[in-house]
């Protein structure tokens, strides 16, 4: 016997993993194969049944073994259509071969109802069949057995009761007699749907035909009529080299066939147990000796089967681990350490292979080991600049040397990475910085020059207020125009130093409680004249109690002034604004609608910057530095306020300024509210 080698061992393996059983071979055959297969099953076991009662000992009512047990289940279990037919016609057969046999009706009868309810109990247990074999692990065949087991003592239990009836027989030996047969004929017989069928392997024809015919030399001499020596262990080791060298299927025939054989030469006076006295005690030892070899077979080839899926677990995840490892994109290996010898490596991929210099790595590992420590993470600096990152841990072995798991991984163009990050994010700090001394210069500028230009301002406006007292008629003109450019240089200077105020690095303000309801009437009544000559009515829904919030007299007026001013200046002649003031608990409302253009969707975000003008033709034509909202913007912020911009209901916008109410207000408030009611 030519030993297996591993490529021959892993093919083995592959063809039982990938095998189906019979059953599911069965399903896959064509009209006329299944037709075919049907029918010689049935007459195979008519004629098994036919046999079984003829060499019937004489003096006892059950067969040696049953035989048509076991093709009957086949039957059952590889038919396709209803299951009504198939026990029609097992039964039909049992029926038949007990007429033929010269029983009587009664014991046809009997045998229809115990054939029956065999194959309903067997079935039942055995369960659905699926497209694995189901002798393929221990938890089918222990299921198995559960079947036969379920299935025979019902057989005979059944029997029992119509031997008692039908011939006054010992129920006890009737039970006895029966059991063991229908036991022997389930578990010798069925393995053959239900063990995996793989390819045969061409190498092994040889050996196959040697295994043949020393099990059939050797079970013919155990059960020749010539001796009666109790020889039948010489057969275990044959039928466990079919069980371990070829298909499954090869080890169940055998076992079929060893069950003929065993019961007919007993029958005839062969074998060791021909020579006892009672024919069931023949029975019943032949039976065991067949459960016993067939249950041992079994076993081997399920074991087989097993340990060939256990092989080829460990082999997947053996390549996932040796892929993983080898083609890993990060460094790994494995490395024996003792304190002040080299490192050996054991494993290493070709990532780490390039990353390891004996120059930094010898003292690496040995500082290590001195250290003592289990894991370890580092980065190591190579001499080409490359920057290693080193994760390690300390793995125990059984001998007691030290065995160290590394992962080396290539940062260098993450440290690089992080460098350009570091130095880019440095010169965005000094450009920042040197933008806000150039901001910072440019606020300085704009002061200066607003500083500047106040005073020779004011003495425009002031001659030019007395050249328009004293003007002819004809000079009125001139001084008019001059007075309206000064008044509108006058306004852009306040409004460029108060940006310069705001800009200040520490805006100081006068802070105190102030009634907004007051200066948004006093910024009214300024613009009154404004709003006449633009044929404009200002209404007004002003809040009749106090509405004192927290802030600077100068800062609110502003707020007030602007956006009245920016209402007038964009509602059209015959136009309306509408100022409101309300309380609302902790917060004071300015509210400002008008009925002009408002502001588009695409100005809203941009219409607090500073010098930013609308890009429409229309409100282009509006005189105006840019600067009003802005500065509202700004002031309101200082003051713990928000503005916030809508559509207004007049068809223009809406302004709505929200500041803290005083908290004087709110505990006065609080205070007079029990007196109200």
């Amino acid at each position: 016997m030519r030993p297996l080698r591993p490529r021959d061992l892993q093919q083995q393996d592959a063809a039982l993993l990938g095998a189906v059983g019979l059953i599911q071979r069965s399903r896959d055959l064509s009209r006329p194969a299944y037709i075919a297969l049907i029918a010689a099953l049935a007459l195979l076991t008519f004629g098994l049944g036919f046999a079984a009662l003829y060499l019937t000992p004489a003096g006892s009512n059950a067969a040696i073994w049953w035989p048509a047990a076991g093709t009957s289940a086949l039957l059952y279990l590889l038919y396709r259509g209803p299951r009504w037919q198939v026990l029609a016609l097992v039964g039909a057969v049992a029926a038949l071969s007990n007429v033929l046999i010269g029983r009587p009706l009664e014991f046809a009868a009997w045998a229809v109802v115990v054939v029956v309810v065999e194959l309903l109990v067997f079935t039942a247990v055995l369960g659905p069949q699926g497209r694995s074999a189901m002798l393929a692990s221990s938890r089918g065949l222990l299921r198995f057995i559960a079947a036969v087991v379920s299935a025979s003592v019902v057989v005979g239990l059944i029997g029992m009761v119509s031997f008692t009836l039908l011939v006054g027989a010992d129920p006890l030996a009737s039970f006895i007699a029966l059991v063991p047969s229908h036991v022997s004929a389930l578990l010798l017989i069925v393995p053959i749907a239900l063990v995996p069928l793989p390819k045969p392997a061409a190498r092994q024809r040889i050996e196959l035909v040697v295994q043949v015919a020393l099990t059939t030399l050797v079970t013919l001499t155990v059960f020749a009529p010539f001796q009666n020596e109790a020889i039948g262990a010489l057969l275990f080791p044959f039928f466990g080299w079919a069980a371990v060298r070829f298909q499954p299927i090869v080890a169940t025939v055998e076992l079929v066939l060893l069950g003929a054989v065993a019961s007919v030469l007993t029958v005839l006076g062969g074998g060791p147990y021909a020579g006892l006295e009672a024919g069931v005690s023949a029975t019943l030892l032949v039976q065991i000796y067949l459960l016993s070899m067939a249950l041992t077979i079994l076993f081997i080839m399920v074991v087989r089967s097993e340990r060939a899926e256990l092989r080829a677990e460990n082999e997947r995840r053996a390549t996932m681990l040796r892929g993983g490892f080898v083609g890993s994109q990060v460094g790994s290996m494995f490395v024996r350490a003792t304190a002040g010898a080299s490192p050996s490596i054991l494993e290493i991929n070709d990532v780490a292979a390039e990353l390891v210099e004996a120059a930094w790595f010898d003292p690496f590992i040995d500082a290590w080991i001195v250290s003592g420590t289990d894991d370890l993470t580092t980065e190591v600096l190579l001499a080409d600049d490359r920057t290693v990152q080193v994760h390690g841990r300390r793995v125990p072995t059984a001998d007691g040397d030290t065995v160290l798991g590394l992962q080396l991984v290539d940062i260098s163009d993450f440290v690089a990475a992080q460098r350009a990050m570091a130095s880019a994010v440095e010169r965005e700090r000094r450009v920042a910085d040197e933008l806000r001394a150039i901001s910072q210069q440019k606020d300085d500028f704009v002061s200066a020059v607003s500083h500047e230009l106040r005073t020779p301002i004011t003495s425009i406006v002031g001659f030019a207020e007395e050249l328009h007292e004293t003007a002819a008629a004809e000079q009125r003109q001139a001084s008019e125009i001059i007075l309206r450019n000064a008044s509108r240089l006058t306004e852009m200077v306040e409004e460029l130093l108060e940006l310069g105020r705001m800009t200040a690095p520490n805006p100081v303000r006068e802070s105190s409680s102030i009634d907004l309801t007051a200066v948004v009437g006093d910024a009214i009544a300024d613009q009154a004249a404004t709003a006449r000559d633009a044929h404009v009515a200002v209404e007004t829904d002003l809040c009749p109690s106090p509405t004192f919030v927290m802030g600077n007299a100068n800062a609110l007026g502003r707020i007030a002034t602007n956006l009245l001013a920016n209402a007038i200046k964009f509602t059209p002649a015959g136009g309306v604004v509408r100022v409101t003031t309300a309380c609302d608990g902790s917060t004071v409302l300015l509210v400002i609608d008008d009925s002009g253009p408002g502001i588009s969707d695409d100005d809203r975000p941009r219409v607090f910057e500073r010098f930013f003008r609308s890009a429409d033709p229309a409100k282009r034509q509006t005189p105006g530095t840019g600067l009003g909202l802005s500065i509202v913007k700004s002031l309101v912020e200082l003051l713990e306020g928000r503005i916030d911009i809508e559509r207004s209901s007049l068809g223009g916008a809406r302004m709505i300024v929200t500041l803290p109410r005083s908290a004087e207000t709110i505990e006065s408030s609080a205070t007079a509210a029990p007196a109200a009611v």
